[in-house]
C-alpha cells in the first residue's frame, strides 16, 4: 500500500532549547533541507463540530450461526473556527495537504467495557473490484460504550438531531510547535513511523507517540432551543487540564509512561449532554 507523502519525515534529537523538549519532528525537502518548524507533542484541548449525527442498528446472521446486533453511533467532526482558541488547521507529517475527513464512532459495547480510541491514516490508493480507488486522508475518533450509557446518548440523537460539541485532550499523535500558550493553530499528525516513512537521528532511543490514546474526551449534545453547536463564550468552561500537568519540559518520551498510563487509568472521563441550559453528567 502507497501512501500519498510528499516530504521526507525525520526525528531530530538536535533541540535548540533543551530545557523545553529533548527530540522533536521535523519535515524536509528532497534535498534533507529543513522546511517545517520543530514538532512536540500537543497536550492541550482541540474543539471540534460533530455533525449528521446517524444511529445505526443491524441484524446480522451467517447458516448455522446466531444471529448478531450491532449498534453504533456515526457522525462527522470539523475542526471549530469560532474563535482563536478554537481555530486549528490539520494535517499529516509528510503532507501538505490539510485533513478534511474526520469522523465519530460511538459503539455499544457487548460486555459492558468502555474505551476511547483515534485512528488514522495519510491519504492511499487501494484495489476493488478491479478499480484503483483513492482513500483521503482520515481521522476517527472511536468511543466504546456500556449499554445504558450508548442508549441515552442514541435516544437523544434519535429523538431530535442535536448539534453536539467534541473536546479531546492529550491527543497521543496529534503535534505543533513547542509554546507557553494552550492554544495552536497548527496540528501535524503522526498515525505510524513505518507509513509515513519516520527516520530518527543516530541511534537515539526514542518511541514518539503514534494515533492510539486519549487523554481527555467531552461530548456535548445541544438541544433545547441552541441554534448553533458551536462554543460560545457564555456556554464554555475552563479549558481541561493537560494531560500533563504542566506544558512538558520535554516531549513524552521523557515523561514516565507508565505513570502517565496509571494517571489516565484513574482519569474520570467527561462525557456530558447539554439539553438548554442543563448539564448531565453521563460519568457520575
Amino acid at each position: 500500500m502507497e501512501y500519498k507523502l510528499e516530504n521526507p519525515v525525520r526525528i531530530s534529537t538536535k533541540s535548540p532549547h533543551e530545557s523545553l523538549y529533548r527530540w522533536f519532528v521535523e519535515e524536509l525537502d528532497t534535498a534533507t533541507k529543513k522546511i517545517s518548524p520543530n514538532y512536540v507533542p500537543w497536550g492541550w484541548s482541540l474543539y471540534f463540530d460533530a455533525t449528521a449525527l446517524t444511529v445505526v442498528r443491524s441484524l446480522e446472521f451467517e447458516t448455522d450461526k446466531t444471529s448478531d446486533v450491532n449498534e453504533h453511533i456515526h457522525g462527522r467532526r470539523t475542526p471549530q473556527t469560532s474563535d482563536r482558541r478554537a481555530a486549528a488547521s490539520y494535517s499529516f507529517f509528510g503532507t501538505n495537504r490539510k485533513i478534511e475527513r474526520f469522523t465519530l464512532r460511538i459503539v455499544k459495547s457487548k460486555d459492558d467495557e468502555e474505551s476511547f480510541h483515534v485512528f488514522g491514516s495519510p491519504s492511499y490508493e487501494h484495489e476493488w473490484d478491479f478499480e484503483n480507488l483513492l482513500q483521503s486522508d482520515t481521522v476517527e475518533v472511536e468511543v466504546v460504550l456500556p449499554a445504558s450509557r450508548f442508549e441515552r446518548i442514541a435516544s437523544f440523537v434519535e429523538s431530535d438531531n442535536p448539534k453536539a460539541v467534541l473536546i479531546l485532550g492529550g491527543v497521543h499523535g496529534f503535534y505543533s510547535e513547542w509554546s507557553p500558550s494552550i492554544r495552536t493553530t497548527d496540528i501535524k499528525v503522526l498515525a505510524n513511523l513505518k507509513d509515513q516513512k519516520v527516520s530518527i537521528d543516530g541511534e537515539a532511543e526514542i518511541d514518539p507517540p503514534v494515533l492510539g490514546k486519549i487523554g481527555s474526551f467531552s461530548f456535548r449534545l445541544l438541544k433545547g432551543g441552541v441554534a448553533t453547536g458551536k462554543i460560545e463564550a457564555d456556554d464554555t468552561e475552563a479549558d481541561p487540564p493537560s494531560i500533563f500537568e504542566e506544558r512538558p519540559a520535554s516531549p513524552a518520551p521523557s515523561v514516565d509512561i507508565s505513570g502517565l498510563e496509571k494517571k489516565l487509568a484513574k482519569l474520570a472521563i467527561p462525557l456530558w449532554i447539554a439539553v438548554g441550559l442543563l448539564v448531565v453528567s453521563l460519568f457520575r
